[in-house]
């Protein structure tokens, strides 16, 4: 199995940024300006916009280069050239970078995997069985005992998992007090279900349909071999550097006893921890001699505390000025350029180019009312613009109908004031705007698996730096199903 150097991770990072440079305003503009900041005029290159004439040009522009992809219509070479870029930087065209599950187990059995939905969406149900499967190996395979921290716990999915079907020692920490609450809720009801439901399972995975179940099924009283609750623990923390998860294990699994010295061993897993708690779970990693796995999907990358970035809005305010850590950059490389991403560029690495494509899903049409309404700002209200925060509006009949619940939302009177035929004539004006705004807004997203790749990267190379020779960027999920589809892993050994 090869292993990724510093060099090289700084090689491809350099890449990214090239590919990046001329476009860093595009990613970091604001869909809710597209209209008043005329963002198709000012952010597109002059020799893609020469290839759109009108409606038709946008129609199989879409169709073409984004619903099938197709080479065949010799059309919009600019458009493809120019996509053809941006896809050479993704890290799927780059495996070199990547480390599969089958190359980490090396040969070694992996623990057979049980598909059970009940409880769980189907995404859940796709997450949790892989990251269970590969925290078991880890697990397993480690030179000494070791017991699960899942930072970011939520309702349990992934502890009850390897609590109930591994046999783990599992302590769930979420900073929702309710969350924690739930998941110990969720587990004892999983765990009085846990015998019916997995021999459902094995049965399925043998091809043969189980009898369906009723009040009186044998298996909604079977008891014999039931897991036990002991296994599985929560507490409500907000995680830091300084949160100490060998002294939390000695306090809510006392039969360990010597939880929390050095030669015990300590696995910091999380499914998709929210935003500066994945890059918290790597800090937490090297800064705890007892930490000696991690396994982290992160997400909700706007959500990240950058460290030189300007001032940015942040929904859940109270939260962020808890962080005392910055989570991005991580790496030295990129501190020591004083490298900035940008919230919006972030927002934009959160999005699922894959599952948008494999829908073919056009922007709601919300997002075109919403930048109908900062014209409206503009208009009556100018010292709200770049300020309005409206969120989501549902069940809208029409445009009028969304103004009216802005209207109401906000507890805007100016907004409410405005006549239906103001209304109508703004969106007859723009009419031809929708179509473009859809156009746009499909060649900005195939940024994001770019931007994506620069922050899982950064992640990677910060490991690397501190001396992590053991440290893997795994493609884990399926992409459609779950968009934020990699996984950091890392060993830490007793040179490091």
């Amino acid at each position: 199995m090869s292993k990724v150097g510093v060099a090289q991770l700084q090689r491809r990072i350099d890449g990214l940024l090239a590919f990046l440079h001329p476009h860093w305003d595009f990613v970091n503009c604001h869909m809710v300006n597209y209209l008043t900041d005329q963002h198709w005029d000012n952010f597109l290159p002059e020799a893609l916009r020469e290839e759109i004439a009108g409606k038709e040009d946008v129609d199989s522009a879409i169709e073409h280069l984004f619903w099938q992809g197709s080479e065949s219509r010799n059309a919009f070479l600019e458009w493809k050239r120019f996509l053809a870029q941006g896809e050479q930087e993704r890290l799927s065209l780059h495996p070199e970078l990547l480390t599969s599950v089958e190359e980490l187990i090396e040969g070694q059995e992996n623990a057979a995997q049980l598909s059970i939905r009940d409880f769980m969406s189907a995404k859940k149900c796709h997450e949790v069985e892989l990251t269970a499967a590969l925290v078991d190996h880890l697990v397993k395979n480690s030179s000494q005992a070791c017991c699960i921290v899942d930072a970011g716990d939520g309702k349990g999915y992934l502890s009850s998992r390897l609590a109930l079907q591994y046999g783990h020692r599992v302590l769930g920490i979420d900073a929702n007090a309710a969350n924690t609450e739930n998941a110990l809720n969720r587990n004892r009801k999983l765990q009085r279900a846990w015998n019916g439901l997995t021999e459902r399972a094995e049965l399925q995975s043998q091809g043969i349909t189980p009898k369906r179940r009723g009040k009186k099924s044998p298996t909604r009283y079977v008891t014999k071999n039931a897991p036990s609750l002991e296994n599985y623990k929560t507490t409500a923390r907000f995680i830091t550097t300084e949160l100490n998860f060998g002294e939390l294990l000695a306090e809510h699994f006392p039969q360990l006893g010597g939880i929390g010295k050095p030669n015990n061993n300590i696995c910091l897993t999380g499914l998709h921890t929210c935003g500066n708690l994945a890059s918290t779970c790597l800090q937490v990693f090297h800064a705890q001699s007892d930490c000696r796995l991690l396994c982290n999907i992160g997400c909700c990358y706007h959500l990240l505390k950058e460290r030189f970035s300007k001032q940015e809005f942040f929904g859940n305010k109270d939260l962020m000025d808890m962080q005392t850590d910055f989570g991005f950059p991580l790496s030295q490389y990129l501190r020591e350029r004083e490298f900035r991403m940008g919230r919006n560029a972030r927002m934009l690495a959160a999005q699922s180019i894959e599952r948008t494509l494999n829908a073919k899903e056009l922007p709601s049409i919300t997002l075109y009312y919403r930048a109908l309404l900062e014209i409206l700002v503009c208009r009556h209200a100018p010292h709200s613009k770049d300020e309005l925060q409206v969120g989501k509006v549902r069940k809208i009949e029409d445009f009028p109908d969304y103004i009216r619940k802005c209207a109401a939302k906000l507890e805007a009177p100016w907004l409410a004031a405005i006549g239906e035929a103001e209304l109508r004539e703004l969106l007859q004006e723009y009419a031809m705007d929708k179509h473009y705004l859809d156009l746009f807004y499909l060649l900005r997203m195939s940024f994001a698996p770019v931007l994506e790749c620069l922050i899982l990267l950064d992640r990677l190379l910060y490991l690397k730096e501190l001396g992590y020779e053991d440290s893997y960027l795994i493609d884990l999920f399926d992409p459609v199903i779950s968009p934020r589809h990699y996984a950091i892993v890392a060993i830490k050994h007793d040179q490091s």
